[in-house]
């Protein structure tokens, strides 16, 4: 899977690059980038990742794992740095619940943990994803081209809204409990039960995790924006926001490594048909943005070790 996955984005990004004069002028556009715009871009992914730790410090309240903050934020870098090697965030989330349970920290809440704190994802990508494509809708849809990828997407947001609000039915009604043992799914119906239970008798922490999600999903975004801006491509800030949601739902299906090279197809089909966006600008903001954020991983490596020397003491 992983092969597969490492040769569709090597094939993707050989396709783009592999155009007559297409790395040079990418190379052009590195540098004439405006350093300003990357250190903005850069201090607004730092913040995105102390808003994802508290995210996820909320949950592991909710979930009932008693853990320093020191302790939490170096098993949550160490998962961000291992996301870099790793396909796939499901690897970072393996390596954080595997830390704390170095540090004697249950197992099974520590696993709900991280399942709430990517349910609260997904909610806030729902919310704020579906707000601000039905913000830029009409100018979303000028190119016939891009309509029908943003009306899937939309659809696609919805049916994941519905899966979500059918998921909190069905186990609220204790109808998980009747169905077969080889129902497909049931396993993780059943794991959601303690979920949904957990985050309603604490609804209130919940709900401030959500509102911090939007936030930190927003700043995600317009930390891309930072990029565009730094190789001179400019739109309005709410037009590129209302692309985000594309873009990472599309860059994060499990089809390449990291999203590379369709994360990268994406931006040039959408600020090309939307914006006139050259295929080099695209292909820059779009690793721009994505070093920016990922840039913040590299300390992961120095809280691994001091994770590692804590629990050997």
């Amino acid at each position: 899977m992983v092969g597969l996955q490492a040769l569709v984005s090597l094939g993707l990004l050989a396709a783009l690059f592999g155009a007559k004069g297409f790395g040079e002028s990418v190379a052009e556009v590195a540098r004439s980038a405006d350093l300003r715009w990357l250190a903005l871009g850069l201090a607004v992914a730092g913040v995105v990742q102390f808003l994802c730790l508290l995210r996820w410090r909320i949950f592991l309240g909710i979930a009932g794992v008693e853990i320093r903050f020191p302790e939490a934020a170096a098993a949550f870098f160490a998962g961000l740095f291992s996301n870099l090697f790793l396909p796939g965030g499901a690897g970072g989330d393996v390596v954080k619940i595997g830390l704390l349970a170095a540090g004697r920290h249950p197992v099974g809440r520590s696993a709900m943990s991280v399942l709430m704190d990517r349910l609260c994802g997904t909610v806030s990508m729902i919310l704020l994803g579906s707000t601000l494509m039905a913000w830029q809708f009409d100018w979303l849809s000028q190119s016939p081209l891009v309509t029908g990828l943003i009306h899937s997407i939309a659809i696609y947001l919805g049916v994941l809204a519905f899966l979500i609000l059918l998921s909190i039915f069905l186990t609220s009604a204790h109808m998980v409990e009747r169905l077969p043992a080889r129902w497909p799914g049931r396993k993780l119906l059943v794991g959601m039960a303690g979920v949904y239970f957990q985050c309603a008798l604490q609804w209130r922490r919940t709900l401030s995790a959500v509102f911090l999600s939007i936030g930190m999903l927003a700043l995600f975004f317009l930390s891309y924006y930072c990029s565009a801006r730094a190789f001179g491509v400019e739109i309005p800030v709410g037009q590129f926001l209302a692309l985000m949601p594309t873009v990472d739902i599309i860059s994060g299906l499990p089809v390449s490594l990291g999203g590379f090279g369709v994360r990268e197809g994406v931006f040039t089909f959408l600020l090309g048909h939307l914006a006139g966006v050259s295929g080099a600008l695209a292909v820059s903001v779009s690793l721009g943005g994505y070093l920016l954020n990922a840039l913040w991983g590299l300390p992961g490596a120095l809280f691994w070790l001091w994770h590692r020397k804590e629990n050997t003491k």
